[in-house]
């Protein structure tokens, strides 16, 4: 039996509010306990220093709580008449309940400072995303339109995932699943390529030659998985996509290829504004050209191939991610992340881009197995013979 829509919907939600309660309790050092209560914050007054940029940011990372608390409310009280309005409210009252915990935990934080003023931003986000859940149910009931299925959402939160992954800063850009292995693999890695070279030039020059051919593998290959995955995503799909065909492979490559730059480019354009355009280099151009030549030769392959290729280049990536000799010059000059409106960004970047090839392989295993894939296959191209002219004699 599988799990249901209200279940799926509650972990979701839970799991977002552990995405928030992290990001707004980091960095998560350097605790005091002081004899100051915790909810002392609330009767302080208004904050002498704020700016419109921070009360936007709090009121957009509450509307994904907002929506998912309403939906998955929504769902268990759906035989109710006033069901709606209850999870609108429900929703409302846990998101305010989840900031006051939030902001009254940063007392106790020598980095952060508590507000009331990030408190009814959050409740506004909130409010905003259980009005549009709350909306939802009442077109539901109202036309009586047919759910989607969950893999359809899973398939874009794990896009959405990847975009947020583009911010991490990174040696290598697009070396995810690094779990911070290198020591033990690295020593592997120097044995493989024939042990240490005679001069520290030599060196130099072999390493900035591996980094440029590791750094188009790790874009091409994780370029083409993701695009993969998307692709078979929405070819499983039952309602959102039902007019995508095997054939728009290639649209769905050049926009996953488009989007992925600009959202690279803007995360770094507002996070190292001092070196725009350092990480487009001749590695990450190469990747690029990589990923549309591969994806060239991917057109006429059959999904299960493509499945096959998508799990490949997972293993590539998490490969290269984890055996790469580091870099002190480029260690030393990653990504600057500037403090203050963006330090709450960095842990869930760096969390995004360490997880996503293992969830992208799960998402592969789980709402794409092979059987699944197979059966599609057969679908599609017995669709294709049917729609084949006949062959005439003359």
């Amino acid at each position: 039996m599988g799990i249901s829509r209200a279940t799926s919907l509650s972990i979701a939600a839970l799991l977002y509010a552990g995405g928030l309660s992290l990001i707004t309790l980091s960095p998560l050092t350097d605790w005091r306990f002081i004899p100051e209560p915790p909810w002392e914050f609330l009767s302080q007054p208004w904050p002498r220093y704020w700016t419109g940029f921070d009360v936007l940011v709090n009121v957009l990372a509450y509307i994904p709580l907002g929506l998912l608390a309403g939906r998955a409310i929504s769902y268990q009280l759906r035989g109710s008449v006033w069901g709606p309005l209850q999870s609108f409210v429900i929703a409302i009252a846990l998101g305010l309940l989840l900031s006051v915990i939030l902001e009254g935990l940063q007392t106790y934080l020598p980095t952060r400072r508590p507000s009331v003023l990030d408190v009814m931003a959050n409740t506004g986000g909130t409010l905003l995303g259980a009005f549009i859940a709350s909306a939802y149910s009442q077109s539901l009931a109202r036309m009586q339109i047919t759910e989607a299925r969950p893999i359809e959402l899973g398939g874009l939160l794990l896009f959405g995932l990847w975009l947020t992954a583009q911010a991490a800063p990174q040696q290598i850009w697009l070396a995810l699943g690094d779990i911070g292995l290198h020591p033990e693999f690295r020593l592997g890695f120097t044995w493989l390529v024939g042990g240490p070279l005679p001069t520290p030039g030599v060196a130099e020059e072999v390493f900035a030659a591996q980094r440029i051919l590791a750094e188009a593998l790790c874009v091409g290959a994780a370029m083409t998985s993701c695009a993969l995955i998307l692709h078979l995503t929405m070819l499983e799909s039952p309602r959102w996509f039902a007019n995508y065909r095997p054939e728009h492979w290639s649209r769905t490559i050049i926009s996953v290829v488009v989007i992925t730059l600009v959202a690279r480019a803007a995360w770094v354009a507002a996070l190292s504004p001092s070196a725009p355009a350092a990480w487009l280099n001749a590695g990450t151009q190469a990747g690029v050209v990589l990923t549309l030549l591969t994806a060239y030769g991917l057109a006429g392959a059959r999904l299960s191939q493509q499945r096959l290729s998508a799990l490949c280049g997972l293993a590539v990536t998490l490969m290269l991610s984890n055996t790469l000799p580091e870099n002190g010059y480029v260690a030393a000059n990653a990504m600057d992340w500037s403090r203050g409106r963006w330090l709450n960004l960095q842990l869930l970047a760096n969390l995004a881009a360490t997880i996503w090839p293992f969830l992208a392989m799960a998402w592969l295993m789980v709402a794409l197995p092979r059987r699944s894939i197979r059966a599609l296959e057969r679908a599609y191209e017995g669709d294709a013979s049917r729609h084949r002219p006949e062959n005439r004699a003359i």
